[in-house]
């Protein structure tokens, strides 16, 4: 009877642990489901390699390569790869808040998508796409309305979509004043009031050419170039104003060479004209302050004193604290 009794319990522990599995099965398919359908992008974003901002006719067009993004429209440059990613992967997580309406007849104007303010559109590699046409009107919860490839249905979004269909094409280019990397630069000359201040790589170490015996810190080097390659306009000018000579660049990366004129408006804005590819540039504010009264004398090492009393202040800075 014991043996019997045990079977049994052991069948009823069987049957009911077989139905908490099938229970949470379900459960997981449901929830599984609810995700799903919550999600706003439904093709593989990680496949992504075209997107398309079109506000009535003005149309911005990006396209990815092995080499990474370029703009196509309404012009051909070099697109600015952290922006283009970011602009895509940061859709992919986007989730429906809520369905306004949907079946029967929807009056879209209601919602503002008779004349959306963009359709966004995002294509993969193998030609699945995702169109979102986004309103400019919000529910009173601030979020944004907008309609997925045609549906007979008005969706409530983030109205960060609203920002991401008014994005303009300089935000999406790039807009580094050198488009090349440090590792490129083999000699670096910039011409100024204070003189003339040059640079160049040999052996693997800076050295002023034809002043052997000039020492230069290293680390100020790379810092002093790295401004230049972390350098951003603001925009891209057709045409330049009447300008006063701050300094020009002439740089040796490899066989090529590359050049820059910068100087500064009647409005005290900093301008520059680049070469490799030609530009013209309105610099962000401080972009390339740095070297309007440099000299090669900022590029030699502290002085003992000077690392002293640097020390020191900062000994004292933490007695204080």
């Amino acid at each position: 009877m014991k043996l019997k009794g045990r079977t049994l319990l052991v069948l009823a522990l069987l049957l009911f642990g077989g139905y908490a599995v099938y229970d949470y099965m379900q459960d997981k398919k449901i929830e599984d489901k609810k995700l799903t359908d919550s999600q706003l992008l439904t093709v593989n974003f990680e496949q992504i390699d075209q997107v398309t901002i079109d506000r009535g006719g003005q149309v911005i067009s990006l396209k990815r390569s092995v080499d990474g993004w370029d703009v196509t429209s309404p012009l051909h440059d070099q697109a600015d790869n952290v922006v283009a990613d970011d602009f895509v992967k940061n859709v992919a997580t986007e989730k429906i808040i809520d369905v306004a309406r949907e079946g029967g007849k929807i009056d879209w104007s209601t919602f503002g998508l008779d004349k959306p303010l963009a359709k966004i559109t995002f294509m993969t590699t193998s030609g699945a796409k995702n169109s979102f046409e986004i309103s400019e009107k919000r529910n009173f919860e601030e979020n944004a309305f907008a309609r997925r490839d045609g549906e007979n249905r008005v969706l409530i979004v983030n109205s960060i979509w609203q920002n991401r269909a008014r994005k303009e094409v300089t935000d999406f280019r790039d807009r580094r004043v050198l488009r090349h990397k440090i590792a490129s630069i083999d000699d670096f000359k910039l011409k100024n009031k204070a003189g003339t201040l040059e640079v160049a790589l040999k052996d693997g170490k800076w050295i002023v050419p034809n002043k052997k015996d000039f020492v230069l810190d290293q680390n100020k080097v790379r810092e002093f170039l790295q401004v230049l390659v972390d350098a951003k306009a603001s925009e891209f000018v057709d045409k330049m104003p009447v300008l006063k000579s701050l300094f020009t660049l002439n740089l040796k990366l490899g066989d090529k060479t590359w050049n820059a004129s910068v100087g500064q408006a009647a409005d005290m804005k900093i301008y520059a004209q680049v070469s490799d590819p030609e530009f013209s540039l309105k610099l962000e504010p401080g972009a390339l302050d740095k070297y309007i009264k440099a000299s090669i004398e900022d590029l030699k090492p502290s002085s003992p004193s000077h690392d002293n009393n640097k020390d020191q202040a900062q000994l004292a800075g933490k007695e204080k604290r």
